[in-house]
């Protein structure tokens, strides 16, 4: 790679580190996400209970019609009725009263009374007697039934391919489909900016007294590298605090299940990374190309839209994609060169890409990326002085 190239890319990256603007554009999502977890994570711990227990200086009393409290439970059941009860709540004799009726197996309703004035109906709420209840049920049954009864196991998922092999399905889609993730994520935050920075040069005339000391050649590939290199620094800035966020909560079981089952296969990452590289490239070339022809920021906003749609396009038939037998839509959306990245990055996560097919879509797509970079120079180079509405110099004039 040329050092001129380097040199481009550097002078490119280092400018936009200095604005200030650009770390607030990148910082301001990660910002509200970290703000909006320590909000959910100190008013949802501090305010509710979802296991609510009794405390030592609260008095509570039960009358049991139903008859199904045993002996251990004594201490709460009262010999009073129903108005007796309420009566006790009132004179501020218990601070909790409740009353499980004859019918309550039918009827499933139990009647709580409290006074709520200085009382921390968080805490202290009806689900202290559902909790009472389960204690008193369990000591009834053998402990097998009560694991079985409150669902409170684990269900070990074995799937087989059909040469009876284990087949870890998730653990082998973490890492493509994150991949997928990035990169799409890369379209969504940064691809502006690999057509607005060649149009604004030609809207602002600097590229006439660039192209006068660096050839376009040297200053599209920079600009590439450039583009790269910040979009990665606004992905990283993103990635991170999610990271952070799923090792606090790695105890969650859904997330403890997908973070247990990951499959690491260097081969694997390693191929969806050149993936990952190749894809960016076909895409910076591609809003380069279209830079190259339009001559303001209105016209190129035109047709950037056709090209970002083909290459998400694949998300749109997502449900095409986990099929075990690819159909025909697939395929074309597979081998279509806008479309083949994040195409191949799905089947490569849903396991429906075998390796012959990988290297031939990773082929297809280097080799349009290269194409296109080289029509993206040529282009530029052609147009760099060419202020008209919309008349790209594709050839000589005879």
């Amino acid at each position: 790679m040329s050092n001129v190239a380097l040199k481009v890319a550097k002078f490119e990256v280092l400018r936009q580190l200095k604005k200030p603007a650009f770390w607030a554009a990148i910082l301001l999502m990660p910002l509200l996400i970290g703000f909006i977890y320590f909000i959910s994570f100190t008013f949802g711990t501090e305010n509710v209970d979802m296991n609510p227990t009794l405390d030592e200086n609260t008095k509570m009393a039960i009358t049991d019609d139903a008859g199904i409290l045993g002996p251990e439970m004594s201490q709460y059941v009262i010999n009073g009725d129903k108005e007796y009860g309420v009566e006790m709540v009132k004179n501020g004799e218990v601070d909790l009263y409740f009353h499980i009726p004859k019918d309550f197996v039918e009827n499933k309703k139990v009647d709580f009374y409290h006074i709520s004035e200085g009382l921390d109906i968080f805490n202290f709420d009806g689900n202290i007697l559902k909790g009472i209840l389960a204690q008193n049920a369990a000591m009834k049954v053998d402990p097998a039934d009560v694991v079985a009864l409150t669902g409170n196991f684990e269900i070990v998922d074995n799937k087989l391919t059909a040469s009876g092999e284990n087949e870890n399905a998730l653990g082998k889609a973490v890492i493509p489909i994150a991949i997928l993730v990035v990169f799409f994520m890369f379209i969504a935050l940064f691809g502006n900016r690999f057509l607005m920075a060649t149009v604004e040069e030609k809207e602002n005339r600097i590229s006439e007294m660039i192209l006068t000391t660096v050839s376009s050649k040297h200053l599209i590939i920079g600009k590439i590298i450039a583009m790269m290199v910040l979009g990665l620094v606004q992905i990283v800035t993103f990635v991170v605090p999610v990271l952070i966020l799923v090792f606090l909560n790695r105890e969650n079981p859904m997330i403890s299940t997908i973070l247990s089952s990951i499959e690491i296969d260097p081969v694997t990452i390693a191929m969806n990374i050149i993936l990952f590289i190749a894809s960016v490239f076909l895409y910076a070339g591609t809003c380069i190309f279209i830079g190259s022809l339009v001559s303001t920021a209105r016209d190129a906003s035109s047709f950037i839209g056709p090209a970002i749609i083909a290459m998400v396009f694949p998300l749109y038939f997502m449900q095409l994609f986990f099929a075990p037998e690819p159909g025909a839509i697939v395929y074309f959306l597979t081998y279509f060169p806008l479309s083949a990245p994040i195409a191949l990055m799905l089947r490569s996560g849903f396991g429906t890409l075998g390796t012959v097919e990988f290297l031939i879509g990773l082929a297809e797509v280097s080799v349009c990326a290269i194409i296109v970079i080289r029509l993206a120079v040529a282009t530029f180079q052609k147009n760099a002085i060419n202020f008209e509405t919309f008349r790209p110099k594709f050839l000589k004039r005879r």
